[in-house]
């Protein structure tokens, strides 16, 4: 694919508020991009075949799970804001990879067949303009995987802490300053799952967020262990799908968006 500039203005460092991932103390991402990846390719199984796709990892950061599709294709490009991110990457990976921001991309209208977005989402503030470029960029007959955090988890994912996205801004950061889990909430902005559908309601979708959440709950990988407590008192009396339609309320979101 051809790479492009004119469309965007000159990229620029990170500015306050602007992350595109949970910094090292606050992350509360446990599991390896290899087992990330793994959960993807099962949501994706029936829906999407990846072989032989020209495939866009957007925010790959320091560990692409595209990585883990390269037995799939062999036309990955990966891409993050982040300079130390990329530099990181390039210690990690074979992929191409490219230093731009999500939300104006350097790429011609139609250049991939398939886009990862996992969990990147919540990290941008211009929901709207990030999934403007993204379908841009994907090519009729193409398909997108989006993960985003939800506003309405009951413990956030990143600093592990109950009802954190929930609340008015000031009052998320004081609480992540007084929890000693970082100096603000600021710079993450979960999506409600209403929101992330309207965003794609132009084009056929398909909402994987109970399938996601009903696989969690039967393989017990779950991160909080008070949310992991509640669901094994839950398994006395509710099945795993009962559990699992409540659940999904309360859960990341995932989706994916089909280029028709």
């Amino acid at each position: 694919m051809t790479t492009e500039r004119h469309r965007c203005e000159p990229l620029s460092e990170r500015t306050p508020g602007e992350s595109t991932i949970a910094s090292s103390d606050s992350t509360s991402y446990a599991c390896t991009s290899e087992e990330r990846a793994h959960d993807v390719l099962r949501l994706l199984t029936g829906y999407v075949v990846l072989e032989g796709r020209i495939i866009l990892d957007l925010g790959c950061g320091p560990n692409p799970l595209s990585n883990s599709f390269q037995q799939m294709s062999s036309r990955l490009v990966g891409l993050d804001k982040e300079r130390h991110y990329i530099e990181q990457a390039q210690r990690n990976t074979p992929l191409q990879l490219i230093l731009a921001d999500a939300t104006c991309l350097p790429f011609r209208d139609e250049s991939f067949t398939f886009a990862l977005c996992n969990d990147v989402l919540e990290h941008v503030h211009y929901h709207v303009k990030l999934m403007k470029e993204l379908l841009r960029v994907l090519a009729r007959g193409g398909a997108a995987y989006v993960q985003c955090a939800n506003k309405y988890q009951i413990i956030e994912p990143h600093f592990l802490l109950p009802f954190l996205s929930w609340i008015p801004r000031p009052f998320a950061d004081a609480y992540a300053r007084i929890a000693r889990k970082g100096r603000s909430y600021e710079g993450y902005y979960p999506s409600t799952r209403k929101e992330l559908l309207s965003l794609t309601s132009m084009y056929r979708m398909v909402d994987l967020t109970y399938r996601r959440t009903l696989l969690k709950i039967r393989a017990l990988k779950i991160q909080s262990k008070l949310l992991l407590r509640v669901v094994l008192s839950l398994r006395r009396v509710l099945p795993d799908e009962a559990i699992a339609t409540l659940a999904q309320n309360f859960s990341i979101i995932s989706i994916i968006v089909f280029k028709d």
